[in-house]
């Protein structure tokens, strides 16, 4: 080949170039002065060295990993808060006397150390004990909650249209979103509510592993005290 000629030019993609580099990840430890050389355009900082570009990459997943980190320390303590509440709740039930005592547990302990803004117990049927008596409203007037929102679960979670709020929680409460048990079963005793002023709060995916229990053991002392099971609606004008 004369002086003259010059020698053909591959043809290289920058999609052959970076496969390069993927497949030879040592390729700028045997050519240093490559490295050195490499710029990259940075939006905030213009145009900054390769090495650069990856300290500052390392540094930024680094603050997102003490991110994760932190966020899920603070689930685990959250969550570590839920379930004592919910321990010392299963064992006061258990000895508990009557519907008024039941109704403070559930304030004191679900309101106050889970932090929730709301809470109602409705009662369908009416029995012996006084102050469950004072909780009895007519089923019918729920009857639209009963179908668009516990009809296939006993369990709903999330937000509710302004009247079917107005069953449970006053404007004044300013509850967001919801968690409405449905009591009893299909004996159809009442429905338990929860509120939040947080919108997220409730969501259709939460899980029910610390309700269950706690659902059982009311069932279970509405039984005791005496219901009846007939439920009470206003009567047909």
């Amino acid at each position: 080949m004369s002086d003259n000629e010059q020698m053909p030019l591959l043809s290289c993609s920058e999609e052959d170039v970076a496969r390069y580099l993927t497949e030879h990840p040592d390729f700028f430890s045997r050519h240093p002065d490559v490295l050195r050389q490499v710029e990259i355009a940075h939006e905030s900082s213009g145009v900054v060295s390769l090495l650069e570009r990856q300290q500052q990459l390392l540094r930024d997943k680094v603050a997102r990993q003490e991110h994760d980190i932190t966020r899920l320390i603070s689930t685990a303590k959250h969550n570590e808060t839920i379930y004592k509440a919910f321990i010392n709740l299963y064992m006061a039930l258990l000895e508990c006397p009557d519907s008024k005592q039941m109704i403070y547990l559930l304030r004191a302990i679900l309101l106050e150390q889970i932090q929730l803004d709301g809470m109602k117990l409705v009662l369908f049927i009416a029995g012996s004990d006084e102050h469950a008596a004072n909780l009895v409203q007519p089923r019918n007037l729920f009857q639209e909650v009963l179908q668009q929102r516990l009809a296939r679960d006993d369990y709903y979670f999330g937000r509710l249209k302004k009247q079917e709020m107005s069953l449970f929680f006053t404007d004044e409460q300013a509850i967001k979103s919801v968690a409405l048990i449905r009591l009893g079963g299909q004996k159809d005793m009442g429905i338990l509510a929860f509120g939040s002023i947080d919108e997220q709060h409730f969501q259709g995916d939460m899980d029910t592993i610390f309700l269950a229990p706690m659902v059982k053991l009311i069932n279970r002392l509405l039984l005791d005290f005496s219901l009846d099971s007939q439920p009470t609606d206003v009567p047909s004008s």
